[in-house]
């Protein structure tokens, strides 16, 4: 394998570890939301 060959498997490797890390991040920002919504929901139904 060459140096540079090998440079641009680590950058591949990077953006790899990068996207797997932004997927985790979003999919906890949308259970997030969804809690939320929910005990929104379950506060409003307790105040009628």
């Amino acid at each position: 394998m060459t140096q540079i060959h090998q440079k641009q498997e680590k950058i591949k490797h990077k953006d790899e570890k990068e996207k797997h890390r932004q997927e985790r991040l979003a999919q906890q920002l949308r259970q997030n939301l969804k809690r939320r919504k929910e005990q929104s929901r379950k506060r409003a139904q307790t105040e009628f």
